[in-house]
């Protein structure tokens, strides 16, 4: 359970207030300024590396490479503490926490020793400021599943196991479309569904991105971007009926 929250965002940490309490060092790339203390150049540019190369590829799975997002002032920004202790200390999160990430100012925090961060929870956190921007901060018609989803297809060291969840569909313990528009992890009780909640979130946008393509996608973001209406944003980009329509292809896709 605790590894599952450490993806969920956690934005109501004004990072500016942290900021402001202390005097940060400046390592500059392309589309990042990272702030830091006494962190070496091999973690720096580690992290550098880490993060301009899940820009490029976010941003090229998602076909989203002809906007030009993050450059000059209008950089993310990576707020690297020295420790665990320090990292909970000015962000308040919890112990299981490796890192977090205030969307609409593009500002992702860690520490050091964050374990997971590179591989999972930086693409991951990336990957929902990415979306956002293009899809719209605040935009209804984007369920939780959906952003979860896009984040979570982004990790690098995702484990999905289709049968697992075919498994679920074929004995009827899954979310449907609905349920999973109307849930949210952080009030739910049980691991299980915590897990089947990701789960499902991510299978969902691997379906619309492997079984149709990235241009497909990308289109269908639009429409989200612009019709603000997931229903009719799949039916235009997908030609999906409606709801129940994308929950059956969905899960013949699945079970195949």
């Amino acid at each position: 359970m605790k590894a599952i929250r450490a993806f969920i965002i956690l934005l109501l940490i004004p990072l500016s207030v942290f900021a402001a309490e202390r005097t940060w060092q400046v390592f500059k790339s392309t589309h990042f300024l990272i702030f830091y203390n006494s962190a070496g150049d091999s973690q720096l540019n580690e992290l550098a590396q880490r993060a301009e190369k899940y820009y490029n590829t976010i941003t090229d799975d998602l076909g989203f490479t002809r906007f030009n997002f993050w450059t000059w002032d209008n950089r993310a920004r990576i707020y690297l503490f020295d420790d665990q202790q320090e990292y909970m200390h000015n962000t308040g999160d919890p112990h299981w926490a490796a890192g977090q990430a205030q969307i609409g100012s593009k500002t992702i925090s860690t520490y050091i020793t964050a374990i997971g961060f590179l591989d999972n929870v930086l693409p991951h956190e990336m990957a929902h400021i990415i979306f956002r921007e293009m899809v719209g901060f605040g935009n209804p018609a984007v369920p939780l599943w959906l952003d979860e989803g896009v984040a979570c297809f982004q990790e690098k060291k995702k484990n999905f196991n289709k049968s697992a969840l075919g498994a679920k569909l074929n004995s009827g313990k899954f979310f449907s479309l609905g349920d999973l528009a109307a849930s949210s992890p952080d009030t739910m009780k049980s691991d299980e569904d915590v897990v089947l909640f990701y789960t499902e979130s991510y299978s969902l946008v691997r379906y619309l991105v492997s079984a149709f393509g990235k241009d497909r996608f990308v289109l269908f973001c639009q429409y989200l971007r612009d019709k603000k209406d997931l229903e009719r944003s799949l039916r235009l980009a997908y030609s999906f009926k409606d709801m129940e329509d994308f929950e059956n292809s969905w899960k013949k896709y699945i079970l195949k």
